[in-house]
């Protein structure tokens, strides 16, 4: 899909607490900013504020502005519907804010679980990738996993890095248009701790991402 510059771009990033939902929503706003982008907006929606819940944010960017103004964003909130991209942290949590969702979004989806405290109580049931995927299909064709917990555990000794290396995979869905990655990896550098281990994390998620993505 060619975005015009007019074009206001509806970001939708989910997952749990603990999962770097929010330095995500950040990162991409600054380097928007870097990027030159006239209008950058953004909300967050907090779950319980416990380790493992719900958590969702919105980014919403326009690189030039309408001539007419009712065509220039308004609201940091996506309408129902209206999501270009939604870069999912966790699968079930990809259901879960599935309203904002239509046959124009693309998902970029982690595809390691985390099954919440309902689920691990018995209480109910966590549908397994295959379910989520029949559910995904009635939206569009554009979704696409990658295991990056696991990615992250194997390359770094840790589970920190699932956000960035997010990024580099949901770069590739080219629906972050506009924004340049040597604008990520600045902001990377300038306001994340181990700024190197991050790069790393980026383009590992681009590296493996490619290959997933052209296999769709």
């Amino acid at each position: 899909m060619s975005f015009k510059e007019t074009d206001i771009i509806n970001i939708i990033i989910a997952g749990t607490a603990g999962q770097g939902v929010i330095t995500l929503k950040r990162l991409i706003e600054f380097a928007a900013q870097k990027s030159n982008i006239r209008r950058c907006f953004g909300t967050e929606h907090h779950g319980l504020a416990q380790r493992e819940g719900a958590i969702i944010s919105h980014t919403r960017y326009q690189k030039k502005l309408h001539s007419e103004d009712r065509k220039n964003i308004q609201s940091p909130v996506i309408s129902y519907g209206d999501a270009d991209l939604f870069i999912c942290m966790e699968p079930v949590e990809t259901l879960r804010h599935g309203l904002f969702a239509s046959n124009k979004t693309t998902f970029a989806i982690n595809s390691y679980s985390i099954p919440g405290v309902m689920i691990t109580a018995g209480l109910e049931t966590y549908p397994n990738l295959n379910k989520i995927e029949e559910i995904l299909r009635k939206y569009t064709k554009e979704f696409y996993f990658l295991n990056a917990t696991e990615l992250s555990l194997n390359n770094f000794n840790t589970n920190k890095y699932v956000n960035i290396i997010m990024l580099g995979y949901a770069i590739l869905t080219n629906k972050l248009p506009f924004i340049k990655i040597n604008h990520y990896e600045e902001v990377i550098r300038e306001r994340l701790r181990e700024p190197e281990k991050n790069i790393r994390a980026l383009n590992l998620g681009i590296k493996n991402g490619k290959e997933l993505i052209m296999n769709h």
